[in-house]
């Protein structure tokens, strides 16, 4: 007897019972975030904003995921991308209204707690965005600047190459089942 069949009965009982080792592309973890930043707008030169009449995010486009740190047991994936912020506001004693359009870069590290990945290869990162970016409260601060509270929703998930050993049972050894059933009766 070889070695290796050796090595696979002292191992796993039977010479006819072996394993194998596949190489497949799994889901290695997942995170999710929820992402809160303030933006500061300035009015154009020489307007005084009375009201903020109403704001919406329009345009959202993600960058590409950065893996910024992989190891064995963690990785750290990079989110980012751009969205536009539209300000409808009051100014000239509310008698008059204008629509300020600012463009918001934002980024942020996403750690993955259960990571888990025996990575053979390259890594996919999927990034989904669950509640898109919203404004939550808006005011008109010292200076006149607008300030926005933004919040929005995101997760990620890694997908890498693993291996997974499998049993592999022989024809022989389906055989040898059915002989000791015959037994049985």
């Amino acid at each position: 007897m070889n070695e290796a069949a050796e090595a696979n009965k002292s191992i796993f009982g039977s010479p006819r019972e072996t394993f194998r080792e596949i190489i497949t592309k799994a889901v290695c973890g997942k995170a999710q975030k929820s992402l809160k930043c303030i933006e500061f707008i300035d009015p154009p030169q020489g307007v005084v904003p009375n009201q903020i009449l109403g704001c919406s995010v329009t345009e959202l486009r993600l960058n590409e995921p950065e893996v910024k740190d992989a190891s064995n047991n963690a990785i750290t994936i990079v989110a980012g991308g751009i969205f536009e912020i539209h300000i409808w506001y009051a100014f000239n004693n509310e008698k008059e209204t204008d629509v300020l359009r600012r463009t918001v870069k934002f980024a942020e590290n996403l750690p993955f707690d259960n990571y888990d990945c025996q990575n053979t290869g390259s890594l996919d990162v999927k990034i989904t965005v669950d509640k898109s970016p919203v404004v939550i409260d808006s005011a008109i601060i010292e200076d006149n600047r607008i300030k926005l509270d933004i919040e929005m929703d995101i997760s990620a998930e890694v997908i890498g190459e693993t291996k997974l050993f499998i049993q592999v049972h022989t024809p022989e050894y389906y055989s040898d089942c059915d002989d000791h059933d015959e037994d049985e009766e």
